[in-house]
């Protein structure tokens, strides 16, 4: 591997993963391959498909205006309209996951109104239909209220929609979704309303939590809607009983703290027949720390937690997610479990949500693990490979994928690690994993 500069190797990959031939030539490739345990391409996906490759060259048209980009981005978006479901509501394989991507694109211009009019149209049907069906639960598939697949992250995008461009039809629909997360997750008791069943739950969880449990990733648990009330409520969004809502989550996480005092951690879930803390061994120490990930394990809960505690002022919260994130900056890499350079459960997701709190907290530790981290990460970058970088399977096989979530786009994104205050007026591309 190259030893090289974490923007210059971003650049790198970005250009091979936003070119269309490129990808044709990874899709075609994946599909001769063995069948992989990686989510496949989706054309119309923002995680796996031509979505999040407009965020992608969004970012990159920012970096190098007049280079292109823009009229690349175009064209994937192109890409992902013709191929979208009208039934999928989701963030990150539908329709708000193509009104994100456009919105990203349009950079703050009157770009893309009519597309982004139509998603909306199409959007409010299928978000009430939602609405119904977490109204009634009383326990439900993490699906139903996410951030990948629920309205969680169909939130994401309304949020995001608003702070761009206020429609009084989009308005009033992110009311709708804020007040059904609000009332789901305000709920103090025991086994909370947003809890999985055993029947409901699916894949690993489903065989580690046999009796049902309380998801603690970022991705698909409790810490999605936490921050997304949060971030509704920094962007100055009026929406009652929020702050009861951040409340009652992020008090619930604090409590499902494992670790130790000085290095919290959380597991992907607990278990329902347990409603306390787990208790720690004798020596005061914890089995030692989980994965240190975006989706899943305490960056990602860190950084919901950091967002409750700023959003109605509540220090303790803030304090928990600083010991947190210190304790997985302190770590040496090979500690971190982090297996693949992707975004979801890889060193890349891991980079974004350093290099985010660093910019907050102005703490020298935790730049100083996020330099290294990019510097790691820009030393994969093999010019041999298809796409520039390789993501790994569950069993470490390298794979070539272009995509945002699992592949080479969000690699690219973490490295390019541009400064917050070159985006305005576009919104942050990291709003799609709830960290900004």
């Amino acid at each position: 591997m190259n030893h090289r500069e974490p923007a210059l190797a971003g650049r790198q990959v970005a250009r091979r993963a936003a070119d269309p031939q490129v990808v044709s030539r990874a899709i075609a490739a994946a599909g001769r391959a063995r069948v992989s345990d990686l989510p496949p391409w989706r054309p119309a996906s923002l995680a796996q498909g031509h979505a999040g490759l407009a965020v992608l060259c969004a970012e990159l048209d920012a970096a190098e205006q007049g280079a292109g980009w823009d009229r690349a981005g175009h064209h994937h978006l192109t890409a992902a309209v013709a191929m979208v479901s009208p039934h999928d509501a989701s963030l990150f394989s539908g329709l708000a996951g193509l009104g994100f991507a456009a919105t990203i694109l349009a950079a703050g211009r009157s770009r893309y109104e009519r597309l982004l009019t139509q998603v909306d149209e199409a959007l409010a049907p299928l978000v009430d239909r939602g609405l119904r069906r977490l109204a009634a639960a009383s326990g439900c598939r993490v699906g139903e209220f996410d951030l990948v697949s629920g309205l969680t992250g169909t939130g994401v995008y309304l949020l995001t929609r608003h702070q761009v461009r206020v429609t009084e039809s989009g308005q009033a629909m992110l009311g709708r979704v804020l007040r059904g997360l609000i009332e789901l997750t305000a709920d103090p008791c025991h086994p909370r309303r947003w809890h999985t069943p055993a029947a409901l739950a699916a894949g690993p969880l489903r065989d580690g939590f046999p009796g049902g449990l309380h998801n603690c990733g970022l991705a698909h648990g409790v810490p999605g809607p936490l921050a997304l009330l949060s971030l509704a409520v920094l962007s100055g969004v009026r929406a009652p009983g929020a702050a009861e809502a951040i409340h009652s989550s992020a008090s619930w996480l604090a409590e499902h703290a494992t670790g130790t005092a000085r290095e919290p951690d959380w597991p992907d879930g607990v278990p329902l027949d347990a409603d306390r803390r787990p208790p720690a061994t004798p020596d005061g120490t914890s089995t030692g720390p989980g994965r240190a990930a975006w989706c899943y394990g305490a960056p990602g809960v860190a950084r919901s937690l950091w967002l409750a505690g700023c959003a109605v002022a509540e220090p303790r919260w803030q304090e928990l997610a600083i010991r947190a994130i210190r304790a997985v900056a302190a770590r040496p890499e090979q500690a971190w479990g982090l297996a693949t350079p992707a975004f979801c459960h890889g060193r890349a997701g891991l980079l974004q949500v350093l290099r985010r709190f660093a910019a907050d907290l102005a703490d020298p530790e935790i730049e100083s693990a996020a330099r290294r981290l990019a510097a790691s990460l820009a030393a994969e970058f093999d010019p041999a490979a298809l796409l520039g970088v390789r993501s790994a399977e569950p069993d470490g096989t390298p794979a070539d994928q272009p995509g945002l979530l699992d592949g080479a786009a969000g690699v690219a994104l973490a490295l390019l690690g541009r400064p917050q205050a070159r985006y305005a007026p576009r919104p942050a591309w990291d709003r799609m994993f709830l960290l900004a």
